[in-house]
């Protein structure tokens, strides 16, 4: 029997579970044993990094989707071949935010497959956004929307306008959530060819400034807390609004042991009208070409798992979003409470421009939005323009240093 060997980085108890289960129907029929071996996100990147400059390691691995460009240019990835995409639907078969994540800017080579999507929603109480005087069919959906229902809730008696879990750097949650904002303005994060960095231009920096002060609209009190308290908060009705990640959602909100009349009262929409879209995907490391029935084995096993029937299987089970149209379509039935939401995210998300340094970028800026965040609640009176120029500017000189080379 063949046997090949995965990384992949569960979220939970239930990823395990749900991934050894499809590994072992996979291995029934193929007669292809997989090996999991479980990494966790604080120190998978550094753990990819040894298998790369090792050449030995697992033969596949999941990785967040805007890694691809920088493993790809250290010539460790084994590309798909045409007849292997085919073989899975092509790009239609996959939600086009996540399909953008596969390959380059400039090379039409295919270095990796979607897994699941991963988006923030906007989730928010019903009942507060009436007592505020608020419609909910027009109080979200664009960036403009967002501001001014901010600024409606922190002129009503809504005790918390604004709630995010505080996700600490070097985690990017701070960044997924500003490109929203930088895109919906117009602006970019970086040149179409990654040149150089476009975050300290007016549009971006606009957009960056949006972000800021609705992040600030969050009472000093409440400004760090985690998820479960946010939570909490959010579901006892002290809060109208929580940004939260769909998986997060769906499980505690839509699937989750709720007060029916409380889960009734909570409304989903999308962050921005250009909000970021993340998600998994799947490489294939080069040196599994050094073993001709494992590179097979282990590309047949991504073609199983990205396919509609796997898809489906794990986003029920693990609350998950497939980066599966089909699957996508299937699980979000008529009337389900996100569907609205996820299809808007689906149809008008971006993932981050695939340049060769970006994870060095994204790391880079991830910290310092951090110290921003970190100056402006600790600084209420200074403007959040002044302290986007303060630090984005000299960080924009020093990253177009490094994109110079």
């Amino acid at each position: 029997m063949v046997e090949i060997e995965m990384s992949c980085i569960p979220d939970a108890e239930v990823d395990s579970r749900t991934l050894a289960a499809l590994a072992a129907e996979f291995e029934q029929q193929n007669q292809v044993k997989v090996h999991l071996q479980p990494m966790t996100w604080g120190t998978v990147w550094s753990e990819l990094i040894q298998i790369a400059s090792h050449g030995r390691g697992p033969d596949i691995s999941h990785i967040g989707g805007s890694w691809v460009s920088s493993l790809a240019i250290m010539n460790v990835l084994r590309p798909f071949r045409r007849d292997e995409i085919e073989a899975m639907g092509s790009a239609q078969a996959f939600l086009k935010p996540t399909w953008d994540s596969v390959r380059l800017v400039d090379d039409e080579r295919i270095w990796s497959i979607p897994w699941t999507g991963y988006v923030y929603l906007v989730c928010y109480r019903k009942s507060l956004l009436q007592q505020a005087g608020l419609d909910e069919a027009t109080a979200f959906g664009s960036q403009a929307a967002l501001s001014e229902t901010v600024l409606r809730l922190r002129q009503s008696q809504v005790e918390i306008p604004w709630l995010v879990p505080y996700i600490p750097p070097p985690h990017t949650d701070l960044l997924h959530m500003a490109a929203s904002f930088v895109w919906s303005a117009g602006g970019e994060l970086v040149d179409p060819l990654g040149a150089r960095v476009a975050f300290d231009q007016p549009p971006a920096m606009a957009g960056m400034e949006t972000w800021l002060d609705i992040l600030r609209s969050t009472p000093p009190a409440f400004a760090q807390l985690d998820r479960a308290s946010c939570y909490d908060l959010f579901t006892r009705g002290r809060s109208a609004i929580l940004l939260i990640d769909n998986r997060y959602a769906a499980t505690n909100f839509v699937n989750g042991d709720l007060d029916p009349a409380v889960r009734s009262d909570i409304g989903f929409a999308v962050l921005t009208e250009t909000p970021w879209f993340g998600g998994g995907n799947f490489i294939v490391w080069k040196h599994a070409q050094g073993y001709p029935e494992r590179e097979r084995a282990a590309v047949e096993f991504i073609r199983f798992l990205a396919g509609k029937r796997a898809q489906v299987r794990w986003a029920k089970q693990v609350h998950s979003m497939p980066a599966n149209r089909q699957a996508l379509d299937e699980i979000l039935s008529k009337g389900h409470p996100m569907q609205k939401a996820l299809h808007q995210a689906a149809d008008h998300g971006r993932s981050f421009r695939n340049i060769p340094l970006w994870r060095r970028l994204e790391h880079q800026i991830s910290l310092e939005l951090g110290a921003i965040l970190r100056r402006a609640q600790e600084n209420r009176n200074v403007s959040s323009a002044s302290l986007l120029q303060d630090h984005l500017v000299p960080l924009a000189e020093r990253l177009n240093l490094t994109l110079r080379g």
